[in-house]
């Protein structure tokens, strides 16, 4: 690495670490204005815990942690390189734009294979937990029973609440045919799929309740007798490879399973698409355009991506949209906005 690389990498890193510990500190001064008095008085709450908790939030939210906080360190190096004219002194040697902005491309790829391995391996055991942790010293509610799943044959869904392996019973089931058809059982049988007390319920302008019975067989219930009764595990709290592997397979799930995958997929490409829109207006900077101005906008502009990401999330869970185009296609439009500006440079 040359001399004028290692300067700009020194100076990324440097100011990286430091911003990154601030919103940090700042996020954890929030959570503890909200919940300090219950983790203060909770005397089962040691400081370890607390600490521990908080490790796992970092790593719950790094996908949004790392890419903010490159966006303002992205501006606060380029501006400073600018307004110190070292940024000209660097061109002055024959250096262009672009190759100047390596080391920034290099960081970005950097925190791009951090989000993704915490994506794997580290994060969804740190929303379990997190979780976990919330639930029992957080919040003083009703302890609720685990939720359990099934995928079907006919790529219809069992969700359940419990199963009693003695009497073969599942109680509280939703039977998923399709969005717009679902029963729901108190009692079902298995595998003579006898079922009490159901109720079945259709989808037209709102979920309406369309015949209730006190008994049924379930002759259409593709029941497989060697299945595996396991406990639900929500979209976001599964690795990348697990979301891959399962959604090669038929599953009812298939849309959310998708939109899951494409979104932990996504969120770490942010990094990239912050240099190439944040690149051309730091370096055009001049004294007629206030530096606070422009962090402002970027900071909306950061916020507003980040919110219709997830709603378009949702709206690919529930097959409103494609799962692909509802996650793709903002940041697809995005880079092409900001490629030429970009290329210009």
């Amino acid at each position: 690495m040359k001399i004028w690389q290692r300067y700009i990498f020194f100076q990324i890193a440097k100011t990286f670490l430091f911003i990154l510990i601030a919103i940090f500190t700042i996020y954890i001064l929030v959570d503890l204005s909200i919940n300090g008095v219950q983790l203060l008085f909770d005397e089962g709450v040691l400081f370890s815990d607390a600490a521990l908790y908080y490790s796992r939030q970092f790593a719950m939210h790094l996908e949004l942690f790392l890419p903010l906080t490159l966006l303002f360190t992205t501006l606060r190096v380029l501006f400073d390189l600018n307004m110190h004219r070292e940024w000209a002194a660097l061109q002055a040697a024959g250096l262009s734009s672009k190759k100047l902005l390596l080391p920034f491309f290099f960081f970005a790829s950097l925190l791009t294979a951090i989000c993704y391995i915490n994506s794997q391996w580290f994060a969804p055991d740190a929303l379990d937990e997190a979780s976990a942790f919330k639930y029992q010293h957080l919040k003083k509610k009703k302890k609720r029973s685990p939720v359990f799943t099934l995928s079907l044959s006919d790529d219809s869904e069992l969700i359940y609440q419990h199963y009693d392996p003695k009497k073969k019973e599942l109680s509280d089931v939703f039977w998923i045919k399709t969005p717009n058809d679902i029963w729901h059982f108190k009692i079902l049988e298995i595998p003579h799929m006898n079922a009490r007390f159901a109720d079945h319920f259709i989808q037209k302008d709102q979920l309406i309740k369309n015949n209730s019975f006190d008994t049924i067989t379930l002759t259409d219930l593709p029941w497989d007798p060697n299945a595996s009764l396991s406990r639900f595990v929500p979209f976001e709290n599964r690795p990348i490879s697990t979301l891959f592997s399962q959604a090669k397979t038929a599953s009812s799930a298939k849309a959310g399973i998708f939109s899951h995958l494409y979104y932990k997929l996504a969120l770490p490409l942010l990094s990239f698409l912050i240099l190439f829109a944040i690149s051309p207006i730091a370096l055009r900077f001049s004294r007629n355009l206030s530096p606070f101005l422009i962090a402002a906008c970027s900071l909306f502009g950061f916020i507003a991506l980040k919110t219709i990401l997830d709603g378009m999330l949702i709206l690919g869970e529930n097959q409103v949209l494609p799962a692909s185009f509802a996650i793709w296609s903002p940041l697809i439009l995005l880079f092409a906005l900001s490629l030429r500006p970009f290329l210009r440079l």
